[in-house]
């Protein structure tokens, strides 16, 4: 091979390239590396020089690709520039490169050299990945963003794209807000001109405008949060829809008021109550010692009556006012309704045609009757409102049969024999997507003022404590049909007051402690109890009470507490008579229980308990009734 001789200059200009630069003769040898080169692929200058490119790095440069360009892409078409090679190198790992070859004759005699420079771009490769990937990510988050979002243009102001959250926020197509200034797609004139928000984005980076009217393109005013975020050469404006948040804290709201009118009612029964049962008591022993014959027999009846009307009312307040203490027992649910149905005549307007198909059968579930009660002035309620122009309302009762299929889709329950109750209404309907959401709190179809959304959810509480389903169907136009199924009991209902009062009235020579804070109604029941043979022993108010009990534990054998008093209330006494005494009976009495006895207690055998207002009768047979259970 003919000597080929490398100039001092030509060795200088080589060194001064940033760029890693191989100069091989025409049987590929390397005679000259300049220091990038050796610095780059940590190689030394002795072993390369005179080297087989190949062998370069112990064969770390027998790269097929380059062996390509070399032999037969460069002999082709010379120069050639930007050859891209990809080679996993031992020393420095996986490298990309593009690869830049020339063909040199040097002066006659002086042979022919390739000049082999090599740009290592591995790093700008995968900054161009990471930049791909984040445009992708950006774009997938602009496309999937909840929120609306909006590119303008610092020149003019002019919207550049629009993602599909604004084009369904708004009602307008990507096309339609394409060039248009947010004013002409229904944002409001004092959000100012595109210098007044580059200023204020330069000084601040973001800029935010909250509760802001967006007018759709139907018209409907959005109550919308603005961020607007300087973005290079574009400005990004973010809607975000705060109309149902609106709507949920006015929802709230209302419910905070409700439930301080609910808190008012539950006060003002218990306190009616107790003047009830003053009235009932009293009223009763004096016509007890009437002779049947007696004038004066009718209007004690007349009163006795009105007290009945009386405490039957607060009873319906407390359900309005969920105020009333859990009280599971056997009902008669045609009974109920057909019962229930003057209120419900009141609760509808005159427009609206009230029937009842009810079956011929008894229908008896273990329920609390006045939750159920609720669950039917809830939807009854709500067929009214969605027949403001009139309709038909129809509640009907009948029996159905649940299979394990059915109860496996519920998630609870247990399959059987349900009593099924049913209230269809003739309104406007609902769509499958309404249907989704008809049992979610807060949710309401309503417009703002005339709902709180949590009828329906209290509805769905009640009934699956009850180990119930209840369901809607409806389609837009085809009115709504609400179906309730409650577990169907082999009991036989409770009957009514006037089968109680052939029940015999017994007394007895026991001691019974009585916690009464009200004093008319504390010395209503020492006389009931007293006059039948019982030693009383009162206490006007809780720790009163506990004091009592301290001092004659011994003789007592019951103790009878209202649920409402100062100082301590009857739970809080209860738990300390318990403490001295675990076996000691004890009777709460109350017009509700204002949670302080919760459902899962009251459903145990550990306590007894009587609704204010209560009669003579009634209370003389609890106690007896309590007092002959075995043990003390």
């Amino acid at each position: 091979m003919k000597e080929i001789l490398i100039d001092q200059l030509s060795r200088d200009i080589v060194e001064t390239i940033h760029e890693p630069l191989l100069v091989l003769d025409s049987d590929l040898k390397v005679i000259l590396a300049n220091r990038s080169f050796i610095d780059s692929f940590k190689v030394t200058r002795k072993e390369t020089l005179g080297s087989f490119v190949y062998d370069l790095g112990n064969g770390q440069w027998d790269i097929p690709r380059l062996k390509e360009l070399l032999e037969k892409v460069l002999p082709e078409k010379n120069p050639f520039d930007n050859y891209e090679v990809e080679h996993n190198f031992v020393s420095i790992g996986r490298r990309i490169m593009l690869l830049n070859a020339r063909q040199i004759e040097q002066a006659v005699g002086k042979g022919q050299i390739i000049l082999l420079a090599i740009e290592d771009i591995t790093e700008r490769r995968q900054l161009e990945i990471v930049l791909k990937e984040s445009e992708k990510r950006y774009r997938r988050l602009f496309e999937t963003a909840n929120d609306g979002i909006l590119l303008l243009e610092k020149s003019e102001g002019n919207i550049a794209q629009a993602n599909p959250a604004v084009t369904s926020m708004l009602g307008y197509s990507a096309s339609e807000f394409f060039g248009k200034k947010l004013k002409d797609v229904g944002f409001p004139d004092h959000m100012g001109t595109i210098q007044v928000l580059l200023q204020a984005l330069e000084q601040n980076g973001i800029f935010h405008y909250n509760d802001t009217p967006i007018h759709k393109k139907t018209g409907e005013v959005l109550y919308c949060d603005i961020y607007m975020v300087d973005k290079a050469d574009l400005i990004q404006c973010n809607i975000r829809d705060a109309t149902r948040h609106r709507n949920l804290e006015s929802q709230l709201r209302q419910a905070q008021k409700m439930e301080a009118v609910g808190s008012l009612t539950g006060g003002i029964a218990h306190d009616f109550n107790n003047i009830l049962n003053v009235i009932m008591g009293y009223g009763t022993m004096v016509k007890d010692r009437l002779d049947p014959g007696s004038p004066i027999m009718k209007n004690m009846n007349e009163v006795l009556t009105a007290a009945d009307r009386a405490a039957e009312l607060i009873r319906k307040l407390l359900v309005f006012s969920r105020k009333r203490i859990v009280d599971v027992k056997s009902v008669n649910i045609n009974k109920l309704i057909f019962d229930l149905q003057k209120l419900l005549v009141r609760i509808i307007r005159e427009s609206i045609e009230f029937h009842l198909d009810l079956t011929n059968r008894p229908l008896t579930v273990l329920a609390d009757a006045g939750e159920i009660e609720q669950v039917l002035i809830n939807l009854a309620t709500n067929a009214r409102d969605a027949m403001p122009e009139g309709g038909r309302l129809t509640i009907g009762t009948g029996l159905s049969e649940m299979d394990e299929e059915s109860v496996a889709a519920y998630g609870y329950g247990k399959p059987g024999r349900y009593v099924r109750i049913t209230v269809a209404d003739t309104g406007p309907g609902m769509d499958a997507e309404t249907q989704k959401k008809i049992f979610d709190p807060f949710f309401t179809t309503k417009d703002v003022g005339k709902g709180t959304g949590l009828g329906l959810a209290v509805s769905y509480g009640i009934i699956k404590q009850h180990n119930g389903y209840i369901n809607v169907y409806s389609e837009p136009g085809q009115g709504t049909i609400f179906k309730i199924s409650l577990p169907l009991s082999q009991e036989t209902a409770t009957g009514d007051k006037k089968a109680d009062a052939a029940a015999p009235v017994m007394g007895g020579n026991e001691t019974v402690l009585v916690a009464e804070d009200e004093t008319s109604l504390r010395k209503l029941i020492k006389t009931v109890l007293g006059s039948s043979g019982y030693s009383v022993i009162l206490a006007k108010d809780g720790q009163d009470a506990v004091t009592k009990f301290m001092e004659n534990r011994e003789r007592i054998s019951l103790v009878m507490l209202d649920m409402i008093m100062p100082k301590k209330n009857g739970k809080e006494v209860c738990e300390v008579v318990r403490k001295m005494d675990p076996r000691m009976k004890v009777l709460f009495a109350s017009g509700y229980a204002m949670n302080n006895i919760t459902k899962k207690e009251m459903t145990k055998d550990v306590f007894d308990f009587i609704h204010k207002p209560f009669r003579p009768k009634d209370l003389l047979i609890k106690v007896r009734e309590i007092l002959d259970r075995q043990g003390k």
